[in-house]
């Protein structure tokens, strides 16, 4: 438990400067309170003291606003953004340093025991739900108010309700096509589709081919990705498979534009 706690208490303290700094979070920080009254019903439950688990999960609940079973197993480096209304049900796994935040819940869909099994590094947006006997790889990131109820493998960012992939990490893809070589009607009709679809407030008043999508550039996020591949389904007539939505292809316009090309030619 002291390891673990250890870690919990390292990973929300790390960017603070001071001992101050440090001791205020770790005093005041109702997350990670949440966190440390899980670590203690877990200790307790583990050495058969189950009835106390359970009261120490009711305080936590009180005090925090987060309910945490003791019989949930959760890695190190948990942490935990505004817990009210945080939800993890017993028998759910989750890997280690995994970010949950307010109104997320981890535990079963319909009547039955079924909870999940998540790997490390999971990333919650506010309101998230994963729920059943599925399975989540490492590293996914679940949108704000997403609903997950199918397994999904690692590196994905989801969104949506039931919970799409809307992101893929890279894995062995082959080369997009290069962007010079796009028709400028793709190119155009894509930065009209932009102009459009998608609501940033970082939106370039010029775009061209090496416009950035993600990061530097328009800055998409998870929903506005949702958003703009369902209006590059319509626009250009198109079904994009799960598996086609990789980061290399939304780096810039021009990648994107290239992906579309392809998808397009017969």
């Amino acid at each position: 438990m002291f390891a673990n706690v250890r870690r919990d208490v390292a990973r929300v303290t790390r960017r603070e400067e001071t001992w101050v700094d440090k001791a205020g979070t770790v005093c005041f920080n109702l997350g990670l309170h949440a966190v440390l009254f899980y670590r203690l019903g877990r200790w307790l439950h583990l050495h058969r003291l189950a009835p106390v688990a359970v009261l120490c999960s009711y305080v936590s609940s009180i005090i925090t606003g987060a309910q945490i079973s003791p019989r949930a197993a959760i890695g190190p480096g948990l942490r935990v953004y505004h817990p009210q209304g945080l939800t993890i049900g017993a028998g759910a796994v989750l890997g280690s340093h995994c970010t949950l935040a307010h109104g997320n819940m981890v535990g079963t869909f319909g009547d039955n025991d079924d909870r999940p099994v998540i790997g490390d590094h999971l990333d919650a947006a506010t309101g998230a739900k994963i729920l059943g006997r599925i399975t989540v790889g490492d590293h996914v990131r679940v949108g704000p108010n997403a609903v997950l109820i199918h397994s999904i493998p690692s590196g994905v960012t989801v969104v949506g309700n039931p919970a799409r992939v809307v992101l893929r990490a890279e894995a062995g893809e082959g080369h997009a096509p290069v962007s010079e070589q796009v028709p400028d009607e793709v190119v155009s009709r894509l930065v009209a589709l932009l102009r459009r679809t998608v609501e940033v407030v970082t939106m370039p008043s010029q775009m061209d081919r090496s416009t950035g999508l993600l990061g530097e550039g328009i800055g998409l996020d998870s929903v506005e990705i949702l958003k703009l591949v369902c209006a590059i389904e319509e626009e250009f007539e198109l079904t994009i498979d799960e598996n086609e939505l990789t980061a290399s292809r939304f780096k810039t316009v021009g990648s994107l534009a290239g992906f579309i090309h392809e998808r397009s030619v017969p």
